[in-house]
């Protein structure tokens, strides 16, 4: 073998396993910066082309005379469709390999011509390295961001796709900057936040609940607590966006959750007080006979009776035995391959005693879920549901109370109409999202409009 400059037009082509080039851009540019760094293959004698033709096309668009060619005496057929077969599985390297060999360049570039600096001329900076390499500035500026997280979080470079890291990346941002804004909170002594009509705090909702609020002093409660169906699970699996979800999601730990914090909930809500409930539609017996303090019995003839589930229990709720339903505009996560993708969620509707309904209404709401790029929980709900449920359910000034707030939604909804809230969420990720919403929500602009 030897390698030599032979005339463009004298290469033959012939039929080529490749039939789509791809992209031609990047390898064009390259070649037109650098020239051609690995020779075309070619046969002595007849300069049929044997494997490059990427190259050779690029570098005829490009209107070059001359190829460097190696050039291969004795093939056999089969060799040559060897030849070409290996150098097209030729394997690419992976994001974190390109954008680090990207950024080793740009390092090279800056110690050979200084680094640009803000204000003056003169020195390389991103621009030019984009420029050189023939991509985006934006590309360049992720890639070395991407190297340098790399160096305190290694388990970045494992993700398999640019984006995927990229996304990790923008997470870790603004996990950064929430955390900033929790410490200064918690240095103006805000582990709990309170601020004008509402009171926010990151902890356990059973023992704030315990410590801090006294009997009968809640008029409504409005909570969406963990489902026991695996979301969790299903959310990351299956997921139509593959959302986070914060909390554990198992039957065991929901209904453990329930039977620890529902007898807190009737202790500090007030008599002839409601509660929205919402819940996971497998379990709507469970939970009205268990709000109710009730047990289901089959008698002898087949019959159906209910006893009182525990005798020595001091309180129980009535519950609508019909749930409210809530349909969204869409069908929510699950196995959808298999099964139907659910467009509702039903509620239970609770009271302590009996309070009439501010107006009258149906029992199936239509509200629209907020976009996916302004929700900050997946579970989130909608803010006109939550609005509703409390202008049915309290008056202006009296208080409304979430124990598990997730986005914080019915916090901004009971701030629009007047009410006053606590909301407590156990997640710290969660409880920094949320505050930080509820902060830059403009609450005045919807108090207008929910007044015309």
């Amino acid at each position: 073998m030897n390698i030599q400059e032979v005339p463009i037009e004298s290469i033959v082509v012939g039929d080529r396993a490749r039939e789509e080039l791809g992209d031609l851009e990047q390898l064009q540019k390259s070649i037109k910066r650098l020239g051609v760094i690995n020779p075309i293959c070619i046969m002595e004698g007849t300069y049929k082309l044997v494997a490059g033709f990427r190259r050779y096309t690029c570098c005829k668009t490009l209107s070059f005379k001359t190829i460097p060619a190696r050039f291969y005496e004795e093939l056999s057929e089969v060799e040559k469709e060897i030849l070409e077969l290996e150098e097209n599985l030729h394997k690419e390297l992976t994001w974190y390999e390109q954008s680090k060999l990207r950024g080793r360049i740009h390092t090279h570039l800056q110690e050979e011509h200084g680094k640009a600096v803000k204000g003056h001329k003169g020195g390389w900076g991103t621009q030019e390295t984009a420029d050189y390499l023939g991509v985006s500035v934006g590309t360049i500026s992720q890639d070395i961001s991407l190297v340098e997280t790399a160096k305190i979080a290694p388990k970045i470079t494992e993700f398999t796709s640019k984006k995927q890291a990229l996304k990790s990346l923008n997470k870790m941002r603004e996990m950064a900057i929430l955390t900033e804004m929790a410490r200064r909170d918690t240095e103006e002594g805000l582990d709990q936040t309170k601020s004008g009509p509402y009171t926010l705090y990151n902890g356990d909702a059973v023992k704030f609940i315990k410590d801090n609020i006294e009997d009968e002093t809640i008029d409504l409660i409005i909570f969406d607590p963990p489902w026991g169906i695996d979301v969790d699970k299903k959310g990351s699996s299956r997921g139509l966006r593959g959302e986070k979800v914060f909390y554990d999601d198992s039957e065991l730990t929901s209904k453990d959750l329930i039977s620890q914090i529902m007898p807190e909930l009737h202790r500090v809500l007030k008599a002839n007080a409601h509660m929205y409930m919402f819940i996971g539609i497998q379990y709507l017996s469970y939970y009205i006979n268990y709000l109710m303090n009730l047990r289901q019995v089959i008698n002898d003839d087949g019959t159906t009776d209910f006893k009182t589930l525990d005798p020595n229990r001091k309180w129980r709720f009535d519950v609508r035995t019909i749930p409210l339903i809530w349909i969204k505009e869409g069908g929510g996560y699950t196995d959808f391959e298999y099964k139907f993708m659910p467009k509702y969620e039903p509620i239970l509707f609770c009271s302590k005693g009996t309070r009439r309904l501010n107006y009258p209404t149906d029992d199936v709401f239509n509200k629209r879920r907020p976009l996916t790029t302004e929700r900050i929980h997946p579970q989130q709900k909608s803010l006109e549901l939550i609005k509703d449920f409390i202008k049915l359910s309290s008056h202006e000034n009296e208080i409304v109370f979430d124990p598990m707030a997730g986005s914080g939604v019915t916090v901004v909804a009971a701030t629009i109409t007047g009410r006053r809230s606590i909301a407590i969420e156990k997640s710290k990720e969660a409880f920094l999202k949320m505050s930080n919403w509820i902060k830059g929500f403009d609450i005045e602009k919807e108090k207008e409009d929910n007044e015309t």
